[in-house]
């Protein structure tokens, strides 16, 4: 889809510390500790996403940041000539990470951590013009190495406008036998309808539930094999920090997490690990998929 790289920036320019969440850190939620996939794992991102562009989509902790293919849609304005894209100093003031991403990453990365701009890019794309691509190293804050680091990426259209990406929220649990892998996948930004109101706790529980114990059901078991059984733990809710209000108050977005633990097999290796099926306040429901790895 990338047909010609214009201009690439590498940056070694360390943002200044203060980009880093100046909150106390907190010690990471139950929901949050475990299950996520691995650099280069299998399933995937877009295992999960499948409309989800592999080149530019990305997940920091149980976030997925999923952008679109192509991202302009019918009825948007048409491309502008290379010489009218927008500059790369407007760019850079549209997209500095603000107070609720960064409350985001180290929530979900459980320690805080600084954005160090690693590349700017201006690429051009078959018929639907240039579009800048702004990247972000994230490294542990106020210092140190944890390794191949998180990578943020912002895309901003040739006019100027931030491509914003969808959000989801995931969790990936690998069953006893270690080949297969269940997942769940909910959408954030989905606006709710006007007639749909927020359910209660009991209601999201039992809507958790029966998602789950359905999706059991259609899993085919192997002969001499007994089938995966999970068994309900608890139901919590979580607060995502996704926006800055006028205020400049942290707003945030409530999921709830409908919490099982697998029961194994006595001569089996026994886990702490929990499997999340995630609900919205209004009722929608992570899709649950099974992945078996085939060697």
């Amino acid at each position: 889809m990338r047909n010609l790289v214009l201009l690439t920036l590498f940056l070694v320019v360390v943002v200044s510390s203060a980009w880093g969440d100046p909150d106390q850190e907190q010690p990471p939620d139950p929901m949050l500790d475990s299950g996520q996939f691995s650099y280069g794992s299998d399933p995937n991102l877009c295992d999960l996403v499948p409309d989800a562009d592999p080149e530019t989509s990305f997940d920091i902790g149980h976030v997925i940041f999923a952008y679109p293919v192509p991202y302009r849609k019918e009825g948007d304005p048409h491309p502008v000539p290379l010489d009218s894209v927008v500059p790369v100093a407007q760019v850079m003031k549209l997209v500095t990470p603000d107070k609720a991403l960064k409350a985001l990453v180290n929530q979900q990365l459980y320690h805080n951590h600084a954005f160090h701009l690693g590349e700017v890019e201006l690429v051009s794309l078959k018929q639907i013009g240039y579009r800048w691509q702004v990247v972000w190293l994230l490294f542990p804050s106020p210092g140190g190495f944890s390794g191949v680091p998180y990578r943020y990426r912002a895309l901003v259209s040739d006019r100027g406008k931030v491509i914003l990406p969808d959000l989801y929220i995931y969790d990936a649990y690998s069953l006893s036998d270690w080949r297969e892998r269940l997942c769940s996948n909910l959408q954030l930004n989905v606006k709710p309808k006007a007639e749909q109101r927020k359910l209660s706790q009991q209601q999201i529980e039992r809507r958790g539930r029966k998602t789950l114990e359905k999706f059991l059901r259609t899993v085919k078991v192997t002969p001499g094999k007994k089938p995966v059984r999970f068994e309900f733990l608890n139901c919590r809710s979580l607060d995502l920090p996704l926006s800055v209000g006028v205020d400049g108050e942290l707003q945030y977005l409530k999921v709830w997490g409908v919490n099982f633990k697998e029961v194994r097999e006595a001569d089996a290796d026994q886990t702490e690990e929990i499997f999340t099926v995630w609900v919205s306040e209004y009722g929608a429901v992570s899709e649950l998929k099974l992945f078996s790895r085939e060697w």
